[in-house]
């Protein structure tokens, strides 16, 4: 079976995993995919060279102008489908990316 959501996870342990946790995993996956631990303010992030905090994406996108957002948003669009697609913040009232 092939690994293909974030954390390398398979499609049963996917569909397993709590909203909140795929929350946290989908945000590690965009910094990764953008390569904010580069910049990253966050000493972890840079020894690690992937963002440890799914945070560190929402604190790069508030600094962003909004041609970028929309951008990084457009980017960002496949992994964010993973997540559950009914409202703009999600199941638990968490912001989608």
């Amino acid at each position: 079976m092939t690994k293909k959501y974030p954390g390398r996870m398979t499609f049963t342990e996917w569909r397993r995993t709590p909203y909140a946790i795929k929350h946290r995993l989908v945000g590690i996956a965009i910094n990764g995919q953008f390569g904010y631990w580069r910049r990253c303010a966050d000493r972890r992030c840079r020894r690690a060279r992937q963002c440890q905090d799914y945070m560190c994406y929402w604190r790069r996108l508030d600094k962003l102008p909004v041609d970028d957002r929309s951008r990084v948003r457009k980017a960002a669009e496949p992994l964010t489908k993973l997540l559950w697609p009914g409202s703009s913040k999600g199941m638990q009232r968490l912001p989608l990316f």
